[in-house]
């Protein structure tokens, strides 16, 4: 069984191909549904996140307690922080990186949590991108509140020089991940104008 975990406006449930669709009662009000993708060839269970990592985290064990999950694909889109990340590129992670700090103080050395991809897992994404016309490139991707965004953040950390894009809960979702031993597939696409026109059913065919 797959879980997918989404944040974005573009409606995966077509990409996917997802059939026999239920609505899951999960704790709390979690958008939660269950179906058969036909492209990815297994049951799956798809979230739709509002943001949060509390949230997240709080469906990720549900799941974990409640169904067999044998792993996990996380699709959102990054908010560049590096210019040559540009919108519909797609960023494989290298590293992933989370400041829990709020940005008053970042000035402060604030304690940066990291985790390293599995180089397998993204040797296999890269290897499904090949495949179709989407550029790509690695970099790392920072987590942070999303309260604490704004344009004065990302201008700050422009100025680190030290990540790539910014993604809020890629770091929540990798970290239960790790700690599970589940495989997890990150498709991160930069934002852009454009990101409702994608399509992204290519991106998983062979995917697992």
């Amino acid at each position: 069984m797959i879980a997918i975990v989404t944040t974005n406006s573009v409606n995966l449930k077509d990409h996917i191909k997802l059939k026999n669709i239920k609505k899951l009662k999960a704790v709390g009000e979690l958008d939660l549904i269950s179906g058969n993708s036909i492209l990815l060839k297994d049951e799956v269970l798809f979230f739709k996140s509002k943001g949060s990592k509390v949230e997240l985290r709080v469906l990720l064990k549900w799941l974990k307690k409640n169904f067999n999950i044998t792993s996990i694909i996380f699709f959102d889109f990054v908010k560049p922080i590096n210019n040559n990340l540009l919108g519909n590129h797609i960023i494989i992670p290298k590293k992933l990186f989370s400041i829990e700090d709020p940005p008053l103080e970042w000035s402060n050395n604030p304690l940066i949590n990291n985790i390293e991809i599995d180089s397998k897992i993204s040797k296999k994404i890269r290897k499904v991108i090949y495949s179709t016309n989407y550029d790509f490139l690695y970099g790392d991707i920072l987590s942070i509140d999303k309260k604490s965004f704004n344009a004065t953040v990302i201008n700050e950390l422009r100025g680190l020089n030290s990540f790539d894009g910014l993604n809020y809960l890629i770091y929540t979702a990798n970290k239960f991940a790790k700690e599970n031993n589940i495989d997890i597939y990150n498709i991160c696409i930069g934002s852009s104008k454009n990101m409702a026109n994608l399509k992204f059913e290519s991106l998983f065919k062979g995917l697992i």
